[in-house]
């Protein structure tokens, strides 16, 4: 008996083109390090609950048996997430949605009624109007009170240099 190779053929509905390119392995994780494990790769372990646990080495397993933290340990997996090294991903802004606001009827007063009020309140420019006046009249208050200030100075340096220049004899 002379065994013969057919070639695989495939219904044409089922072939795509990515099918046959795209080999896929089942790989393991390792319990420590966090690696990845290979078929025919690590060594299994059952602890006595039933877990099983899979470990890409020996070192790896003695790490384990040993109680060692892996976090603590530069070469695993998790030492490289928890201190961020490797995978540079660019984090895009997430846009926030904004609340639409509804206006409702609280007590005694319908939403139109609300509404009404809202409109009739001063507008924001009226407001910013009101505080520059505001603004103007301290600028203004302030500066009298300076030239007030100024004009009281004077008189006396006046009237100083004056009884100065008399006690003096000339």
């Amino acid at each position: 008996f002379t065994p013969t190779f057919l070639p695989l053929t495939y219904p044409s509905d089922q072939v795509t083109e990515c099918s046959l390119d795209i080999m896929v392995v089942k790989t393991d994780v390792c319990a420590f390090a966090e690696t990845k494990v290979y078929p025919g790769h690590g060594i299994r372990f059952i602890r006595k609950d039933g877990q099983v646990l899979v470990f890409a080495s020996s070192k790896s397993r003695a790490m384990y048996n040993d109680r060692k933290k892996p976090g603590k340990l530069v070469w695993t997996q998790t030492w490289r997430r928890l201190n961020k090294k490797g995978k540079t991903t660019v984090s895009t802004k997430r846009r926030t949605r904004r609340a639409h606001k509804v206006v409702r009827a609280v007590g005694a007063m319908t939403a139109d009624e609300i509404l009404r009020r809202r409109a009739t309140r001063p507008t924001a420019t009226a407001k910013t109007q009101k505080i520059k006046d505001i603004r103007e009249r301290r600028r203004q208050d302030r500066a009298a009170r300076r030239a007030a200030k100024r004009n009281r100075g004077a008189a006396r340096q006046s009237g100083g240099a004056a009884r100065n220049i008399a006690s003096r004899g000339r």
